[in-house]
This record gives C-alpha cells, sequence and structure tokens, in this order.
C-alpha cells in the first residue's frame, strides 16, 4: 500500500507530527500502565485545552493514577503505525485503548486500507507483550452527524467488532453508540472535539468500560 500521508509533517493542516511525539517522549517511562493510542479526541484530554486530564479522570479502583495519554493529533492509522516503537513499545503496556479511527479519510484512506495498517499497530501489541490486552475503541460521532457519516463509521466500526470477537486479548469499545455521548451539545466550536461535560462523559465510559482493568490498579 503507497504511503499518503507525510509522516513528520502534515501538509493539510501545515503541522508537525513529530514535535508531538518529541513533547509525548520528554514524559518519564512509567511501565505497566493502561495507554491510551489515538488522534485529537485524546490529545485534548489534557489542561492544555481546558479539560482535566485523563490521567486525573480515569482512575484504578484503589484511586491511584494508571493512565498514560499517548494522543496525538491529527493522527491517522499510518502514523499511529510509524510512531509505535517511540510512543507505545517503551512504555510496555499491559493495557492499550487504541482509537484508530478519524483522520483517515482526510488523507485519502478508504475504512479497508485504514484499518489494514491499523491491524499492524494491534499485531505489533499484541506480539511485544504476550500478556497485554488491547481494546479497540469504535468511531466518535461529531455534532449533526449526517446519515452518510453514520453508515461510514459503522463499517468501519464493523471491522472493530467483528476483528475483537475471534482475537484473543482484544476487545471491542461502542462509544458511537454511547447514549449520553450522542448528544449534540458536548463538543466545542468545531462540531468535532468534546467540551468538559463530553469529556466527563467520555470519562465515565471508560471507568464503566475498563473497571475489570481499573480494579488491579
Amino acid at each position: 500500500m503507497p504511503i499518503k500521508v507525510g509522516l513528520r509533517h502534515i501538509e493539510i493542516w501545515n503541522d508537525s507530527m513529530e514535535d508531538a511525539v518529541r513533547e509525548c517522549e520528554k514524559e518519564p517511562i512509567n511501565k505497566g500502565q493502561i495507554v491510551f493510542y489515538g488522534p485529537s479526541y485524546f490529545t485534548r484530554w489534557s489542561t492544555k485545552w481546558g479539560n482535566k486530564p485523563l490521567c486525573e479522570t480515569v482512575l484504578g479502583k484503589s484511586g491511584t493514577q494508571c493512565c498514560i495519554n499517548r494522543g496525538f493529533g491529527s493522527s491517522c492509522p499510518e502514523h499511529q503505525l510509524y510512531y509505535y516503537p517511540r510512543m507505545i513499545r517503551p512504555l510496555e503496556p499491559k493495557v492499550l485503548v487504541y482509537a484508530s479511527t478519524g483522520n483517515s479519510d482526510a488523507f485519502g484512506y478508504t475504512n479497508e486500507e485504514a484499518w489494514e495498517l491499523a491491524q499492524r499497530v494491534i499485531a505489533y501489541t499484541l506480539t511485544d507483550f504476550p500478556e497485554a490486552e488491547v481494546y479497540l475503541m469504535s468511531s466518535t460521532r461529531c455534532r449533526d452527524i449526517t446519515e452518510a457519516q453514520i453508515k461510514d463509521r459503522r463499517e468501519y466500526n464493523s471491522f472493530l467488532k467483528e476483528f475483537a470477537e475471534k482475537t484473543p486479548r482484544c476487545h471491542y469499545l461502542d462509544v458511537f453508540d454511547y447514549e449520553p455521548m450522542t448528544a449534540n451539545d458536548i463538543y466545542i466550536a468545531d462540531g468535532v472535539h468534546f467540551n468538559p461535560r463530553g469529556y466527563e462523559l467520555f470519562a465515565d465510559f471508560f471507568n464503566e468500560s475498563l473497571k475489570d482493568e481499573l480494579a488491579k490498579y
């Protein structure tokens, strides 16, 4: 499959992916945690964007912080695969929450092509860490989502769900049909990214969906 994106620089947004990854690499290495990997709806789950950070809202049963945010905005599976050795492998996660959806169509990838690349990220994780669990997060919605967008995202979600059902240590997380997050008032002005209320609901979703994993911390 030909590469369709600039892996270090995103031309269509005039942004540097490499800079975002280097910022993550400045953080201390804390192994054996729950690592969230994906695009901007993880990236913006931070004080920089006016939101209470992921690590402070999804906590272990004991109240300890056990989640690491490795979201890097604008990324698609091509970027996530390319940067896996630097973003994920050093952390040796016990759990990977992987959001491969979003941005692929902007770079010219079909759902099938994006999914092919995402599967490689999953394969690396399952191979590198034989005891790790991988949670595949569905597409998210957007404000005033169209029927065409719903159809497209459900198609991609079906790939994730089918794969998780037949693959050991893989699980499907359906946030797309999580009723509290189907509202139109949980987004900032762009209609795509969550506002603080949206992130509160996002945290509720993960605290429930990952409760068995969070119970280990």
